[in-house]
């Protein structure tokens, strides 16, 4: 069950054994589910309560909470990524909302702050930016805001995107998570010098096992024993190019026709019903099924034998890094800052985006070429182990915590003398 404000108190590390008091971070977070953002929050909350690695880090949570007429409690459980965070002990302070742009958000956002007095604040996504922006808060302490991209699927975001021209100018730090995204940014005329590239971590799976326990897999998600399985995982919006990915397989099945593929798209989003049409149009009724969002999706890694990544943007995907982490050979689009994260013909397929023949083509080699698949995964978790791993991330950015607060504070120290010379 999740806590309350008053109930909601933590026992935390006040130092790092340095003698130095913990850095107290607030995240500022807009998530339903256990998204990329909310995984890499929630692994790091672990790994400085981790058992014998005191970190100085003190971490708690905003979210926002709409509540559709019911109880306050009911709206928490009801939320995928609150139920988790509690669950691993991080304090979450909620911030009620009855609709879009609630203006009393602001001022329940300045009484949290208030309360809990925190050194850094951190936002995710253009809404978080834009009301840390506009309530102020940001005036009293560091701000580091991360930019995970946008998605254009909602209306009301995209109102929100649009103001993130104004709001990134004000934060201390930008972490961006790919240098790609870092360009973006600069294009739009902020300072290259204000943004730390922060990829995205992920922890190593177990070693998939023998086709026994694949087919026991497959018989538990209600998957066909025979045949091949092609993943995707995302949320169903445009940028994702599912209907890019439904025309390979149409193109692949065309030159395979003897091929027992089955195509699973794992993900809800407002592209459902123009990728169900693309099925239907290429008569894949019975290739390609459109499960849902699925809350624990390592069943699926554990059976699939190949992930496809169809995107026209990306900064750093996790189902990129996940697929590595657990084996699985990867095709994917060039696109974002997946060429940051791997190496074509090394750790995975590089293809041209809304190019669905040349991915039906390196489908085709995975799906044939058994020797080509294993090198391709293996080097890739190795990869994955080396360069990703949440350690790494994290120790990154507890180094950019201390930077950015120590410049702020030498910052308001220089003003204070300055503003006593004056006087």
């Amino acid at each position: 069950m999740l806590q309350t404000l008053e109930e909601t108190r933590h026992s935390v590390s006040t130092n790092d054994g340095s003698g130095e008091p913990a850095i107290r971070v607030l995240a500022l977070v807009e998530a339903q589910t256990v998204n990329g953002p909310a995984k890499n929050l929630l692994n790091f909350y672990r790994s400085c309560r981790a058992s014998g690695s005191p970190r100085g880090v003190e971490m708690s949570l905003a979210a926002f909470e709409r509540l559709h007429g019911e109880s306050s409690l009911a709206a928490k459980r009801s939320n995928e990524f609150l139920e988790a965070a509690s669950r691993v002990g991080i304090r979450v302070d909620c911030i009620q909302e009855s609709f879009a742009f609630d203006p009393r958000v602001i001022w329940r956002l300045r009484k949290i702050v208030k309360q809990l007095d925190p050194d850094v604040i951190q936002t995710h996504y253009s809404k978080s930016h834009f009301l840390v922006w506009v309530s102020g808060v940001w005036k009293k302490r560091p701000w580091i805001a991360f930019h995970h991209g946008h998605t254009r699927s909602v209306f009301r975001l995209r109102i929100y995107h649009g103001l993130d021209r104004w709001s990134l100018r004000f934060p201390n730090q930008i972490a961006a998570v790919s240098e790609a995204f870092a360009k973006q940014l600069v294009a739009k005329g902020l300072r290259r010098e204000k943004i730390t590239v922060l990829h995205n971590a992920v922890e190593l799976a177990p070693v998939r096992r023998g086709t026994d326990a694949m087919q026991a897999a497959k018989a538990r998600l209600g998957i066909p024993p025979f045949g091949r399985v092609v993943l995707a995982i995302g949320r169903l919006s445009k940028e994702k190019a599912h209907t890019d990915l439904v025309a390979a397989m149409a193109y692949l099945l065309k030159r395979r026709p003897e091929l027992r593929v089955q195509l699973i798209i794992l993900g809800e989003g407002s592209e459902r019903a123009r990728i169900e049409e693309a099925v239907r149009s290429a008569d894949l009724q019975d290739v390609v099924k459109l499960p849902g969002h699925v809350n624990d999706v390592d069943g699926y890694y554990e059976v699939a034998d190949l992930m496809v990544i169809s995107s026209l943007s990306e900064g750093s995907p996790n189902v990129l890094l996940e697929a590595m982490a657990a084996g699985v050979p990867v095709v994917t689009t060039a696109v974002g800052g997946i060429p940051e994260i791997v190496e074509d013909q090394e750790h995975a397929l590089l293809v041209p985006p809304h190019n669905p023949a040349a991915m039906a083509q390196a489908i085709d080699v995975l799906l044939s070429d058994q020797d080509t698949a294993e090198k391709l995964a293996d080097g890739a978790r190795n990869l994955a182990a080396a360069r990703y791993s949440p350690e790494q991330r994290a120790q990154s950015l507890i180094e950019l915590y201390r930077s950015v607060l120590a410049k702020w504070r030498f910052q308001r120290k220089k003003n204070a003398k300055s503003t006593t010379v004056s006087h």
